[in-house]
């Protein structure tokens, strides 16, 4: 499920209208709007004050497949973490296992070249 998607259910279900949630995160309500639109995307710390307004985890809110990594403990830092996509796009998974493929076959080579010494 996308960001949008899950940011208008919570709203829904905190009985907040659009206006409200945008004046509690200090943004315009277009700029708000275009988050539920899924047209652009929250910075971390926009995301944490949404958590806090829905009394959610920032993992709550991200998108399935990301995850925000804090090394922190916990503790306070001005490093809130960075988000992760755990998914790798088809592309990529297919230029990596070509370079997979090009190292055996150049490990092949090498080893054919030293046992014909």
């Amino acid at each position: 499920m996308k960001i949008g998607q899950k940011l208008k259910g919570m709203r829904i279900e905190k009985g907040f209208s659009t206006i409200e949630v945008a004046e509690k995160l200090d943004i315009s309500e277009s700029t708000y709007r275009r988050f539920e639109g899924d047209k652009s995307f929250p910075d971390i710390f926009i995301l944490d004050k949404i958590a806090k307004v829905y009394d959610k985890t920032l993992n709550d809110l991200l998108p399935e497949g990301m995850t925000v990594i804090n090394h922190n403990n916990g503790e306070y830092s001005n490093n809130a973490g960075y988000i992760v996509n755990q998914y790798l796009s088809e592309k990529v998974v297919e230029q990596y296992e070509e370079r997979l493929k090009d190292k055996d076959e150049q490990i092949a080579l090498l080893k054919s070249l030293l046992d014909k010494k």
